[in-house]
């Protein structure tokens, strides 16, 4: 007589039937084997992905340690020194008329204040 092996549960069904393999797969141990199975490969994705996150947060804190040094340096009394980045020529001929500053945003006005005995829009009010 042919048995059944599941592999979640690591045991062998008496019987390969469609019911009776139907019954244990509804079964509360045969799916909550089924849960951790699934769950450790979660579990090693997420550790994974944690420990990439790690090293990129190792990373970048060395980074910021090595910009941080002019920072340090200038706390002690001494200002860092700093290179000015090279002016890049403007590529073609710039055209009569044209301004190398760019253009500014107009300022913004206040609110006007309201005027005392109109309406100010609201119902039932005057």
């Amino acid at each position: 007589m042919p048995r059944y092996y599941c592999d979640y549960c690591d045991t062998y069904l008496t019987h390969d039937s469609p019911s009776v393999r139907k019954q244990h797969n509804a079964g509360y141990k045969h799916k909550a084997n089924v849960r951790n199975y699934y769950q450790q490969f979660e579990e090693q994705q997420t550790q994974s992905l944690i420990d990439q996150r790690i090293k990129e947060h190792l990373g970048q804190a060395a980074a910021y340690q090595q910009v941080g040094t002019p920072f340090a340096v200038w706390q002690r009394g001494r200002p860092p020194i700093l290179a000015t980045p090279p002016i890049l020529p403007i590529p073609g001929p710039v055209p009569v008329g044209a301004s190398l500053v760019p253009p500014t945003r107009p300022p913004v006005l206040p609110r006007p204040l309201p005027v005392p005995g109109v309406a100010s829009g609201k119902k039932g009010e005057l």
